[in-house]
């Protein structure tokens, strides 16, 4: 059994990973590969539900060995810099979970115990950036893949990093890893707001927490068309996109009501 913790994602980087197809065809969406692995919670089977908890941060922390989100604090510090109220930044949040639940196989619920919740979210302690996101997996494979994972280190804000080339081929090959914890750390200096108003630099929180809560769940950045899971942040549409819904149902299947 190998274990794996990894980095992830500015909320808005200027950096993109086009992994690849199903069965040979390209696919409208970018699944997140880490160490040659495609990761994803709950069973390590493409298509399959998952149950996902969630906590906010509610006093200082530290995450040994994390890339990302190593030290985090409560999303108050965000709140109040940015003259929000506490329960209005933590329902946009929700609101971001309740946005991939609504159309796929994964269910999301708040539990207020940090050390036994999946993912995390607060505030990064050392503000830099606007937000990433940190996973952590587990594999089953005992041999070790050939490092042919992207260079973490040139992934942030403003900074265009190694933009791999791109890849087909079925993903039916690649080896299955589930994610044993994620990680979601807003930089709480940054002015931030609830809501478009044409204002590019302030960016909205649902909008940048459903970002990178598609992180926390398996998926890339994505180039090609309009979607939540582009680097870039932009107020030209609301919810998930089309290839957002490709991707998360690739991974945990349709909803099931």
């Amino acid at each position: 059994m190998k274990t794996g913790f990894i980095f992830l994602i500015a909320a808005i980087v200027t950096f993109c990973s086009l992994v690849p197809s199903l069965a040979g065809n390209a696919a409208g969406f970018a699944p997140l590969k880490l160490e040659g692995h495609l990761v994803k919670w709950g069973k390590a089977e493409l298509g399959t539900p998952a149950h996902v908890t969630y906590a906010f941060v509610q006093q200082p922390i530290v995450q040994e060995k994390a890339r990302n989100c190593g030290a985090m604090d409560s999303l108050a510090r965000l709140a109040r810099l940015s003259s929000l109220g506490l329960e209005d930044v933590r329902r946009q949040a929700s609101l971001a979970f309740q946005l991939w639940q609504n159309v796929s196989g994964l269910t999301f619920e708040e539990i207020a115990d940090v050390n036994a919740a999946d993912i995390l979210l607060g505030v990064q302690s050392i503000p830099r950036g606007f937000a990433f996101t940190n996973v952590r997996f587990q594999s089953d494979f005992a041999d070790r893949p050939k490092s042919n994972v992207t260079d973490v280190s040139d992934r942030g804000l403003g900074k265009p990093g190694r933009q791999p080339e791109a890849r087909s081929g079925a993903t039916a090959a690649a080896k299955l890893a589930r994610i044993t914890r994620s990680a979601v750390c807003l930089n709480p200096v940054h002015k931030w707001k609830i809501g478009f108003d044409g204002d590019l630099k302030t960016y909205d929180l649902q909008y940048t927490f459903a970002h990178e809560i598609g992180h926390a769940i398996g998926l890339d950045h994505y180039l090609r068309k309009s979607s939540i899971m582009h680097f870039k942040y932009r107020e030209t549409f609301e919810g998930l996109q089309p290839s957002d819904i490709e991707g998360v149902r690739w991974l945990y299947g349709a909803r099931i009501d």
